[in-house]
């Protein structure tokens, strides 16, 4: 049984918190009143019950929530998922157990669970701290076996609970030493009054002969009372009777009456029988009625059809069709699969046609030869020729159209900007005097440029002959005053005296020129638009007579009219494939009419054959028909046997039930005879004067056992009788009273006698004292031994299947020890009530020798270890609370690594505020209490 998830509704600090608890080791870490404590405790109160309240443990009840407890997930071998669930309610809270496969159940599910096992048990093994760890050390060899066997199989604790109390009954009883208990102080007392009796007995000899004569009258007067008592129950019996007499008289009717019934020699269960076999009887006749009515349906079911007859008309005839049938229908297959070709032959033309738009009903054009392909090709020329023009024409007409339209437009916008022709012409005029007096004017500004550059030569020539600065000074202001004279212009006159602007002149001017150059350019275009438009008409001319030639070409040839040439080229080579299969649909209609012709002329020559020939069908029709009936009459003749064998089934199950018919009218017979009846009647007739005998009989014995009599007896009593015989037991009581009194007198006397000799009665006191002691010693000694040998025959028995147990777990408890120090001790003993433990050296050490630090790990490995070896019996997670507080951290670390390996096989949680833990642990196995609020 492993934790797998706390869930908490509330307990103590904790309110709605959730747990998820490693199977194998998991670590719960957290500073002091970070609710370790708590949490320990919510899982031993899940299991085992909240505290009552007036026990000394903490009931943790929630502060801030309503809701007290909570449930632990849980997971079993024997059941799988376990949910143990506990809220308040009784004292120890309301618990609900559900199991894997849904079975819920309250405190005795959860027995079985936990083993039986108490919370005082988990609590002093599974559920330690460091308090826990110390008191291991005050166990002695027989506590610890007595652990084992507590821990070892279910039900042992209450064994050794029972041993407990025995012995403890015993202890009360006895004591070897004790002066107390019971039994010693009886054996003291007796003791002292034995010896009393034997002085007494010393004085007193014919005490014994008294004493027997005194216990022969005692015998005398017994007897009388037991003749007495047996006399008054006589009369009692007898007073009975006489208030039942009418019943006693009953019972002797009822006898006479029952004498008087013959002895039958039925069975017990004869008219069981005799129903079962009516009841046999009548299934079988029904079964073999319903046999009769299948055999009459099976007869009309296979009633012989029409086909059947013809069959038997012309067996012969069919049967020679039979014999050649495989040649038929290998025949007829063959037509049809020839059909189905013709068709999709039929269906690749019409579709051709349809697709190419050629005639449904026509011939197919005829095929060209190659002069005739080539005449073909000529008209596909010219038409691409005359097209080519055409299209060139009227791109070209396009382009002219294009072109004009763009100059008109450009014309126009030049004439918005024109001046008027008289403006323009007086400018003109005026511009052509200016233009006279300007050429004058070129000619006179000649002269300075003369003058200029024959000064400049000569200024030049100077320096060169004379290499003097003065004439290179010179050079550049001649230049100077050369340049300014000839810039200086004449006084013009100004655009306002002339009447105009000379650049709006000359634009005005330019915009003509082009006004005209413009309206030129539209004029050739137009005239090449003429001379386009006569060669377009030329080229239609001559298309329409090339059109109407080849018109008549595809005529002739059978073309379609709708056809153009490039149609006809493109369909010459299909045209060829559908005349391959118009060829070879012709082909086989050949064919197939001669197959058909064949199968006609043999289901002619055959008379059953014939009998479905008709004008109006087609030859496979017929083959069909033909075909259906041959079906039906082998159906037929497959009835007709199965007919046979069902009716011959029926005929065999109709003599079985007629047979078992039979055997049950003879079973009835014998029953009948063996009653000595001849008839059903006589034989029902007797069984019912037999249970008028038997009702009888019972109401007989029913009132004999009322009163309780002897039945051999009871026809001799009558009222006169009985009343006599009590007369006689009153009678002889009475002489038994007086005869009692006499002994009692005897008695009386002997006993006065014994008291005189008892010397005023010491010696029957004593006696009588001795005798009652002796008897309670001996009732004392009796419990004394019986407790003591249950006790004993327990604890033997329980050791017996636990005898090596101790030896196995101290073992591997020396193995635990020796890892957490390291080797340093090797071995453990437990020798009466103390442990000692043995090192590398040798050395042997007693428990309380060593020091703390080492005397705790010594006790938690035994600790450990108990729970290790006991893991196949009781698997309980083992839970610690910060018990390694005392060990240095060497010794620390070795035992989280043995924790960690133990939790492979019993899971392992631990609550702790040591830090140092977490070096030791993953932090997948620990969760921060601190961390969580």
């Amino acid at each position: 049984m492993r934790l797998k998830k706390l869930i908490i509704y509330g307990y103590g600090k904790w309110v709605d918190t959730e747990f998820e608890v490693d199977p194998d080791l998991q670590v719960f870490y957290g500073q002091n009143e970070a609710g370790k404590s708590t949490l320990m405790s919510f899982i031993q109160s899940i299991l085992f019950g909240f505290p009552m309240r007036h026990s000394s443990s903490l009931r943790y009840e929630p502060k801030e929530s309503s809701r007290y407890g909570g449930k632990l997930i849980l997971d079993d071998k024997r059941f799988g998922e376990v949910i143990v669930e506990r809220v308040n309610g009784k004292v120890t809270g309301d618990v609900t157990v559900t199991l894997e496969d849904g079975t819920q159940g309250d405190e005795r599910l959860l027995e079985t669970l936990l083993n039986h096992k108490k919370r005082s048990f988990f609590e002093s093994i599974y559920s330690f701290n460091l308090k826990g760890v110390e008191e291991t050390s005050e166990m002695n060899k027989e506590q610890f076996n007595r652990f084992f066997l507590s821990a070892g199989s279910l039900g042992n604790e209450s064994f050794l609970k029972k041993a407990d109390h025995y012995q403890q009954k015993a202890s009360h009883l006895f004591k070897p030493t004790g002066r107390k208990p019971k039994l010693n102080e009886l054996f003291r007392s007796l003791q002292k009054q034995k010896e009393q009796l034997n002085k007494a007995r010393e004085n007193n000899e014919q005490y014994v002969l008294l004493v027997k004569e005194k216990e022969r009258i005692a015998d005398q007067i017994d007897t009388l009372e037991q003749s007495f008592h047996k006399k008054k129950k006589e009369i009692e019996e007898y007073q009975h009777l006489l208030k039942n007499i009418e019943t006693i008289n009953e019972i002797n009717e009822l006898k006479k009456e029952i004498d008087q019934y013959p002895s039958y020699s039925l069975p017990e269960d004869g008219l069981i029988h005799l129903n079962h076999i009516n009841k046999q009887l009548e299934e079988l006749r029904e079964q073999t009625k319903d046999l009769y009515n299948q055999q009459k349906t099976v007869q009309d079911k296979y009633r012989p059809s029409k086909e059947l007859l013809l069959y038997q008309e012309h067996e012969e005839a069919v049967n020679k069709l039979l014999s050649n049938w495989d040649h038929l229908e290998l025949k007829v297959e063959l037509i049809k699969d020839t059909q189905h070709d013709l068709a999709h032959l039929e269906k690749q033309s019409f579709e051709f046609k349809l697709r190419k738009g050629l005639p449904l009903n026509e011939a197919l054009p005829t095929k060209l030869t190659p002069t005739e392909r080539n005449e073909l090709q000529a008209f596909a020329d010219d038409f691409s020729d005359l097209i080519k023009e055409q299209t060139k024409l009227q791109q070209q007409l396009h382009v002219l159209d294009l072109k004009i339209e763009t100059n008109n437009e450009h014309i126009d916008s030049i004439e918005q900007s024109l001046w008027p022709a008289n403006r323009f012409k007086a400018a003109e005029e005026q511009e052509n005097s200016e233009a006279l007096s300007h050429e004058a004017k070129n000619k006179g500004n000649q002269v300075p440029v003369l003058v200029y550059s024959s000064g400049s030569l000569l200024l030049a020539a100077v320096y060169l002959i004379s290499q003097s600065l003065l004439a290179l000074f010179l050079i550049p202001a001649y230049l100077l005053v050369v340049t300014v004279l000839l810039n200086r212009k004449p006084k013009e006159k100004t655009a306002e005296s002339a009447g105009y602007d000379r650049s709006e002149y000359y634009h005005q001017k330019s915009l003509r020129d082009q006004w005209k150059d413009t309206l030129a350019t539209n004029d050739v275009y137009q005239q090449q638009i003429n001379e386009y438009k006569e060669l377009l008409t030329t080229s239609k001319d001559r298309q329409n007579t090339v059109s109407e030639v080849f018109l008549n070409w595809k005529k002739a040839h059978h073309y379609p009219s709708s056809y153009d040439v490039d149609s006809i080229l493109d369909s010459l080579d299909q045209l060829d494939e559908l005349r391959k299969i118009d060829d070879l649909k012709d082909r086989e209609q050949i064919k197939v009419t001669r197959e058909l012709e064949d199968l006609r002329q043999i289901l002619e020559q055959n008379s059953f054959a014939r009998l479905f020939l008709e004008e109006e069908k087609d030859t496979l029709s017929v083959f069909s028909d033909v075909k259906k009936s041959i079906r039906q009459i082998e159906n037929d003749k497959r009835m007709q046997q199965a007919y046979i064998k069902e009716t011959q089934q029926l005929q065999n199950s109709i003599l079985y039930y007629v047979q078992q018919e039979k055997e049950q009218i003879k079973l009835k017979n014998e029953l009948t005879d063996h009653a000595g009846v001849k008839s059903e009647e006589e034989f029902i007739a007797s069984y019912q004067r037999l249970s008028e005998k038997n009702q009888k009989i019972k109401r007989f014995e029913m009132l004999k056992e009322t009163i309780n009599i002897d039945q051999s007896d009871s026809d001799t009593y009558t009222v006169d009788g009985l009343k006599e015989e009590v007369k006689k037991r009153h009678e002889a009581i009475k002489q038994n009273e007086e005869q009692q009194k006499e002994w009692t007198k005897n008695a009386i006397e002997i006993e006065y006698k014994i008291s005189e000799l008892e010397d005023g009665g010491i010696y029957s006191d004593l006696l009588q004292i001795y005798e009652n002691e002796k008897s309670l010693y001996q009732e004392v000694a009796d419990e004394w031994s019986t407790y003591k040998i249950a006790a004993a025959l327990i604890e033997n028995t329980l050791k017996n299947a636990k005898e090596n147990q101790l030896p196995q777990t101290l073992k591997l408890a020396e193995t635990y020890f020796s890892y957490i120090t390291s080797n340093h001790y090797t071995s453990i003993s437990l020798e009466a009530d103390q442990f000692f433990v043995s090192d590398s050296q040798g050395k042997k050490w007693q428990a309380s020798e060593l020091s703390r630090g080492t005397v705790e790990p010594l006790y938690i490995a035994i600790r450990l270890a108990f729970v290790v070896s006991n893991r196949e019996h009781i698997e309980y997670p083992v839970i610690i609370d910060d018990s390694f507080v005392n060990i240095d951290e060497n010794r620390k670390g070795s035992i989280y690594k043995l924790l960690n390996e133990i939790s492979q096989s019993v899971q392992v949680i631990y609550f702790t505020f040591d830090e140092t833990t977490l070096d030791y642990i993953p932090d997948s196995h620990v969760i921060k209490l601190n961390h969580i609020k």
